[in-house]
């Protein structure tokens, strides 16, 4: 299926006024995200994603530090309202390239991050692969890229004119992005950091 085409709405709780769910603290091990007025609840993930999601950001902030910053910031789960009042989705990882990340950030930014990251698990892989990832585009997202711990593959994504299209797909190979010079992205040794860290855990 093509990515963003299946919008269905899965695993949500009835309508929640916005001003409400910027009150709402989730449950230890739940994630709430916030679409048109539903919320969406995602658990917490596997020890191998949660582990992906620190070996990515791991890449990223030595690149961060070896680039002083001229590129890009990377963040863990944090909010971007896509527009306020009408989402806020909180990518895996999200990496802003523009402007925004030389101004204070705080808890939220304004606006979809340049690259959205998912770590795709069974609970969210559906929406992954749909209602975010048709949102992402929307919104102006340039990249999307995912990952799957468990299978040791990634999908990464760039934006074309009518959706998006994958530049690199599969267990192995390298990938760079002209929003993050002198980067390179190997995915044999993504999922070595991950086995790594699995052993150590």
């Amino acid at each position: 299926m093509e990515l963003g085409a299946d919008l269905s709405l899965a695993q949500l709780v009835p309508r929640v006024p916005w001003e409400d769910y910027l009150r709402l603290e989730p449950p230890a091990g739940l994630r709430f995200e916030f679409d048109e007025g539903r919320l969406l609840v995602s658990p917490s993930g596997s020890e191998a994603h949660d582990l992906l999601i620190a070996v990515l950001l791991g890449i990223l902030e030595r690149y961060e530090e070896e680039t002083q910053g001229r590129h890009c910031v990377a963040f863990p789960p944090h909010s971007f309202f896509m527009p306020p009042g009408e989402r806020d989705y909180q990518p895996d990882v999200g990496i802003i390239t523009d402007e925004r990340k030389d101004r204070p950030l705080g808890g939220r930014t304004v606006g979809a991050p340049n690259i959205a990251v998912e770590v795709l698990s069974p609970s969210t892989g559906k929406r992954d692969r749909g209602l975010k990832a048709a949102r992402y585009f929307e919104q102006g997202t340039a990249e999307y890229w995912l990952f799957d711990a468990e299978a040791r593959t990634a999908e990464l994504h760039r934006r074309g004119d009518r959706g998006w299209v994958c530049a690199l797909a599969g267990s192995e190979g390298t990938y760079e992005t002209p929003l993050l010079p002198g980067l390179r992205l190997d995915l044999v040794d993504i999922w070595a950091r991950l086995d790594r860290k699995l052993r150590r855990a």
